[in-house]
């Protein structure tokens, strides 16, 4: 058995799409939080691209992704309302008919493995399904299982004026799935310069590609 085979056996594919929020205006980051180059080399959506391309059987970049150039292979869909927040990047995404699932990530979140990903995938729950730590101060949307039958809820929202996450994901419901306080840090989202150098006190966060 070849070695593609193996890794094929150990970790099936999900038969769902991964989906990257990319829209984000990054006013507190100052420049476009995709292309933010990490201590490796690699843009900081280059991370969460990998884990969840090791998961799902498809990715799709959500939003105009200013920094970053989205390779060829990978899906891109544009923000149906631009500057709008999370909410709006996934009315885009369940809007866009690609799956009935997703599993979506933001692109400031690099600490992302398949290994955690993959816990999420496996739930096997059919709604919304989240990590939890079980310290009630705790949110964290993303990454999570989102099915398109939430669209409506979320189109009713945004149609309200109402763009939180917190407060619609309180009013439908969600399977919480527990995390280990310790293990949360992988959850974080990297949103400004001392973010950045909490990430990696070497790191150079100026140079955008695209």
């Amino acid at each position: 058995m070849n070695d593609t085979m193996t890794q094929s056996t150990a970790h099936p594919i999900w038969p769902h799409t991964g989906a990257i929020l990319a829209g984000g205006q990054s006013r507190r980051m100052g420049q476009p939080k995709e292309g933010v180059i990490l201590a490796d080399g690699r843009p900081m959506i280059a991370h969460v691209l990998a884990a969840l391309q090791a998961v799902c059987k498809q990715v799709v970049v959500i939003g105009a992704s200013r920094g970053f150039q989205v390779p060829a292979g990978v899906l891109h869909l544009p923000d149906l309302h631009p500057g709008d927040g999370p909410l709006a990047g996934l009315e885009s995404l369940l809007a866009g008919g690609l799956d009935d699932r997703y599993l979506l990530a933001g692109c400031d979140q690099p600490l992302l493995t398949p290994d955690l990903l993959r816990r999420l995938t496996g739930r096997g729950s059919a709604g919304i399904c989240l990590f939890h730590t079980g310290n009630a101060e705790d949110f964290f949307p993303f990454p999570g299982i989102y099915p398109a039958g939430l669209l409506p809820e979320v189109q009713a929202a945004l149609a309200g004026g109402q763009r939180s996450m917190k407060r619609l994901l309180e009013r439908v419901g969600v399977t919480h799935l527990p995390l280990a306080a310790e293990a949360a840090s992988a959850l974080r989202s990297f949103n400004t310069p001392d973010d950045l150098a909490q990430l990696h006190p070497a790191s150079e966060s100026h140079e955008i590609i695209g």
